[in-house]
């Protein structure tokens, strides 16, 4: 059996209710710590500023997962690509220039931005790179990140599909290292490239593949995986508990009494990667005892709404931040605000967004064919 009918013998893409609930705690995380960092809490004991980065490495983690099994899942065609950058396309793009035009246009009226919050820099230049996804400040520059996997994404899966596709992908890494080394000699920036210590210059490409391998065992390593399922479910359940209280003794800027004893620990994105990635499957390949906690309606419902969440929560931090409130209330009053908005951005731009990309891909079926009499 090829690895193609390998694939189509896996459950098709499809919304899976518990990876949104995972999605969901991935905005979350990101919204706990942006809180904290802007005057906004629960308790004076509990500051999360510094764990945003933790929710990044999960929603790429998971992004590319769920990538990866669409692109694994069938054959490598013309049509096939032409899918793939549709739904991407029509996924991030409307709802993206929708509140990055708009974020300009207020700052050319009101003359002024504050870098605390959502904002373009640099003028007209800086809209315009936005928009062509080479710029990306504040929150944005997680969406040039995504961008770019998405632009490699498909060859890694064609190369992938190819018979002994795995040892020549890590033989073109490993050349593309090599080449890199010869000509420029510093390890240094190649090794910055690819991890997130610097918004300027990583690029996240560590915890997006090791998603997209994670898809690639589901694909094709899948009796593996269900021979092992019980010691992976074991292992996923004690990462997600002791790895989650860990993070939030070591990175928080106030946990419970602990200030940030190792903030350095958020840098090592391959170790959230593995941990995510092994997680991530777990919860596919129906993880006992945590599935039931990512099916809540509440994590599923931030999970469906969270690209818009993510992007227009800083907007609201702002003019929430104007008001005399406490700064628990202001917590509060930022939730259920970002949470209303970002649906109703939901249902009338990244809906209706997602429903013309499946209209499309309809017209990229072949028409069938009719026998002549």
């Amino acid at each position: 059996m090829s690895r193609t009918d390998l694939g189509k013998d896996i459950v098709q893409v499809k919304r899976i209710d518990v990876l949104d609930g995972l999605r969901g705690l991935a905005v979350l995380i990101v919204f706990f710590s942006h809180t904290s960092g802007r005057e906004q809490s629960i308790a004076e004991y509990v500051n999360f500023l510094g764990i945003g980065h933790i929710g990044v490495y999960l929603f790429f983690t998971m992004s590319a997962f769920l990538l990866g099994i669409g692109i694994l899942s069938k054959p490598f065609t013309l049509n096939a690509m032409k899918s793939f950058f549709i739904k991407r396309a029509l996924r991030v793009v409307p709802v993206y220039y929708i509140v990055v035009t708009g974020v300009f246009l207020v700052q050319v009226i009101s003359t002024s931005y504050s870098p605390k919050y959502l904002y373009v820099s640099n003028g007209l230049n800086g809209y315009l790179e936005h928009l062509y996804f080479y710029r990306g400040d504040g929150v944005f520059w997680s969406i040039v990140s995504e961008i770019q996997f998405y632009l490699i994404v498909p060859i890694i899966g064609w190369v992938l599909l190819k018979p002994k596709g795995l040892i020549l992908l890590s033989f073109l890494a490993l050349l593309n290292f090599t080449l890199y080394i010869m000509f420029y000699a510093n390890l240094n920036d190649y090794l910055l490239y690819f991890s997130p210590n610097t918004l300027q210059r990583g690029t996240f490409i560590d915890v997006f593949l090791l998603g997209f391998f994670a898809a690639y065992l589901v694909q094709f390593k899948k009796e593996y995986l269900e021979r092992k399922q019980f010691t992976i479910h074991i292992l996923a359940t004690v990462l997600f508990l002791t790895g989650g209280v860990i993070t939030l003794i070591l990175v928080s800027k106030n946990f419970l009494g602990f200030n940030q004893p190792l903030y350095g620990f958020r840098y090592l994105s391959i170790l959230f990667g593995l941990s995510f990635s092994l997680i991530t499957v777990s919860l596919y390949m129906n993880n006992p005892w945590m599935n039931s906690f990512f099916k809540l309606p509440f994590l599923r419902f931030i999970g469906q709404i969270g690209f818009s969440f993510y992007l227009l929560h800083m907007a609201v931090f702002e003019q929430v931040n104007r008001t005399d409130l406490h700064h628990t209330l202001k917590f509060f009053v930022s939730f259920i605000l970002i949470s209303l908005i970002s649906y109703i951005s939901y249902i009338l731009i990244e809906k209706p967004s997602i429903k013309l990309s499946y209209r499309l891909l309809q017209k990229l079926k072949p028409a069938p064919t009719t026998s002549s009499l």
